[in-house]
């Protein structure tokens, strides 16, 4: 288990990627989007509706129109890319996902928008030979399933997450069964927060606080980017408690216990 610190200030190096994350106008596909283009690489986004992802012009950034279930779609935004990051899922709220029929609200997204979405990027990757994946899912399922504590199991029931978990668990299943060089990330409850610079990176699927926000899962996700870490393996990030980030020192990797 690895206390990792933020880059915030710090000049490094680092070889200039091309990246495509699908998932972009998500709150969190938007973030690593955003979060990688600071740190220099080129990125695309990969959105159905690219005027959802900002009004903004960010100079090396690429918005690509197209829907994640179709292949074609696909195919062509992974070709020429160095890396691939998924942050798929459905942006309404699931309990509103349950009552939509009887709210009048249309359905825009499949329930099974991360599984198919992602085994069209992972054939798409194998074809281009691009090799690089992270993925992210979700803390609770995969090898975190049997170790949802109490709290938490009440909190996906009383949110109703039965659905996207599930679609959650075909999507691991397809990422580990692949040829690539992947990693998944399961973030615990992702907020709006601001950056921290502390979090806890778990290949034993050990957990610190319930939340952590969106921005720490970006600069994590650049961080295992750049670094090559963590290839073929499945990490929880989780956001440290107020005693542990006392002792965390400002590197890339504070300890390891």
């Amino acid at each position: 288990m690895r206390c990792w610190a933020s880059r915030i200030g710090q000049h490094i190096r680092r070889p200039v990627l091309k990246v495509v994350v699908f998932g972009a106008t998500g709150k969190a596909g938007r973030t690593v989007a955003l979060n990688l283009l600071a740190a220099g690489h080129e990125v695309t986004a990969f959105a159905r509706d690219p005027a959802k992802f900002s009004a903004h012009t960010y100079t090396g950034l690429a918005i690509i129109k197209g829907d994640a279930l179709n292949a074609d779609d696909v195919a062509s935004a992974v070709t020429g890319q160095d890396a691939v990051i998924v942050s798929l899922g459905d942006s309404l709220d699931p309990i509103v996902l349950k009552l939509g029929a009887r709210l009048g609200i249309k359905r825009n997204t499949p329930p099974n928008i991360c599984e198919v979405g992602t085994a069209n990027v992972i054939a798409a990757m194998e074809a281009a030979s691009v090799k690089r994946l992270i993925c992210v899912t979700s803390y609770g399922v995969g090898d975190t399933r049997d170790r949802l504590s109490q709290v938490f199991k009440l909190w996906f029931r009383a949110l109703q997450l039965g659905e996207q978990l599930a679609d959650k668990e075909r999507q691991e299943q397809l990422v580990k069964a692949s040829s690539l060089d992947w990693t998944l990330i399961q973030p615990v409850g992702l907020t709006d927060g601001a950056a921290t610079g502390r979090w806890v990176a778990s290949t034993s699927g050990d957990r610190r606080k319930r939340t952590v926000s969106r921005v720490d899962l970006a600069d994590f996700i650049a961080q295992v980017l750049e670094g090559g870490h963590y290839l073929r393996k499945t990490v929880v990030l989780s956001q440290l408690t107020i005693s542990e980030r006392d002792f965390a020192t400002d590197t890339t990797t504070a300890h390891t216990t």
